[in-house]
C-alpha cells in the first residue's frame, strides 16, 4: 500500500487536533487571568484544557515544568498509536528533541536537574545519587544521545536510522523538517531575551505553512507535534510566570 494512502486516517486525526490547537485570540483572552487559580479555570473552558487538567491553583513551578512535559509524552504517544506501525518508533524518538539541552548537559558530565528525578519518564536515568545510571540509559533508551559531544546531531542520525522505506521525496521532507527543528533550537539557545519570541513565532509560522504542503506524508504528524512542543512551551510560560510572581504565589 502506497504511504500517502496508509496515512490518510492518520491525516484526518491529526487534522482535527491541529485545528483544536489555541488560537491567537485564545492566549489574548487567556492572558487576561492573573493569578494561576484564575489561569487554570479559564483555560479548561477551552482548547487547553488537556493539557492543565492535572494542575491547580497550588501547583508549583516544578509541577508546570513536568505536567508540560508529561503532556507531550502523552501526545507523542497519541500519534505513534495512529501511523502505521513501521513508522512509530520514529515518532516516539520526537520526544527526546525537546529535551536537547538536557542531552548537552547530561553528556559534560554534569549533575542532573533536580526536576528530572520528578519526572515520570526520566527519572530512572538516574542512581540513587542523583547521577547517570548506564542501566537507566539503556532501559529508557537514550544512549544514542549521551555517546557523544554532539546530541542534537547523535538525535537526527538516530531518528533517520529509525525511518522505514519510503518515498525519496517524503524522506527528503523529513530531512529537511528535522534540519529546521535542529536550526531553531540552536538558534534559540543562543539568541539574546528579547530575540526569543521573534523566532518562535517564525518556526510556527513556518510549521503551519509546512503542514498544509505535507499532506498525506509522515512529516505532516510529526510537524503537528512540533506545534504542539511550541504551544506547550508558551503554556508553561504563562504557568510558570503566575506560580512563581502572582499575587497568590507569595502568599
Amino acid at each position: 500500500m502506497k504511504t500517502s494512502c496508509r496515512f490518510a486516517y492518520v491525516q484526518a486525526r491529526v487534522q482535527a487536533r491541529f485545528a483544536a490547537l489555541p488560537s491567537a485570540e485564545e492566549w489574548q483572552r487567556l492572558a487576561a487571568s492573573r493569578s494561576l487559580a484564575a489561569f487554570l479555570e479559564d483555560a479548561r473552558s477551552g482548547p487547553l484544557r488537556p493539557w492543565v487538567k492535572a494542575l491547580s491553583g497550588q501547583s508549583t513551578s516544578q509541577d508546570v515544568e513536568v505536567g508540560m512535559r508529561v503532556a507531550f509524552q502523552e501526545a507523542v504517544e497519541e500519534v505513534a498509536d495512529w501511523v502505521p506501525e513501521p513508522w512509530r518508533e520514529a515518532v516516539r524518538w520526537t520526544r527526546w528533541l525537546s529535551l536537547i539541552g538536557l542531552w548537552h548537559h547530561l553528556a559534560r558530565g554534569e549533575a542532573a536537574p533536580d526536576w528530572v528525578r520528578q519526572d515520570p519518564l526520566l527519572s530512572p536515568l538516574l542512581n540513587e545519587d542523583g547521577r547517570l545510571d548506564p542501566r537507566g540509559v539503556q532501559a529508557v533508551g537514550v544512549a544514542p544521545l549521551l555517546g557523544g559531544d554532539d546530541p542534537a546531531a547523535a538525535w537526527a542520525e538516530h531518528w533517520r536510522a529509525l525511518w522505514p522505506h519510503c518515498k525519496r521525496e517524503f524522506l527528503g521532507h523529513l530531512d529537511a523538517l528535522g534540519a529546521l527543528l535542529l536550526a531553531h533550537l540552536a538558534a534559540f539557545y543562543q539568541a539574546r531575551p528579547e530575540s526569543a519570541w521573534g523566532l518562535r513565532l517564525a518556526l510556527c509560522g513556518r510549521l503551519r505553512l509546512l503542514f498544509h504542503r505535507r499532506l498525506l506524508q509522515p512529516a505532516g504528524p510529526l510537524i503537528y507535534l512540533a506545534l504542539v512542543a511550541l504551544e506547550l512551551e508558551r503554556l508553561r510560560a504563562e504557568l510558570v510566570t503566575r506560580a512563581l510572581f502572582a499575587p497568590e504565589a507569595a502568599i
